[in-house]
């Protein structure tokens, strides 16, 4: 199986969690660390800490919250384009995509 056969798994893996939590029916203020944890599991698949400083997919470590906001803001958007990503932002909400940078910062990966 090669790198691409992965990301597709892990990008529709993420798009199975959200479908099977109701995400987008939910708001997301109350949602526990494991919640977003269960979430944010997913992203390490591609973004692990194993990636070297020139892999093509950037580590998320060293991001603050405000930067991953940011970045996944632009995915969701369209603003920024990427073979994945864009879709896997777009099936985050809002709520979503705060717990998870948040998460990410503290927890360095």
């Amino acid at each position: 199986m090669n790198k691409c056969d992965n990301r597709r798994k892990s990008a529709y893996g993420l798009l199975l969690v959200c479908l099977l939590t109701g995400k987008a029916a939910s708001a997301d203020t109350g949602k526990d660390i494991t919640y977003f944890r269960l979430i944010a599991s997913t992203c390490l698949t591609c973004h692990s800490a194993g990636n070297g400083e020139a892999a093509a997919i950037p580590r998320l470590d060293g991001l603050s919250p405000a930067e991953l906001r940011q970045l996944l803001g632009a995915y969701k958007s369209g603003r920024e384009q990427a073979t994945v990503m864009n879709r896997i932002a777009k099936a985050l909400t809002f709520g979503e995509i705060d717990g998870i940078s948040e998460l990410f910062s503290k927890t360095g990966q």
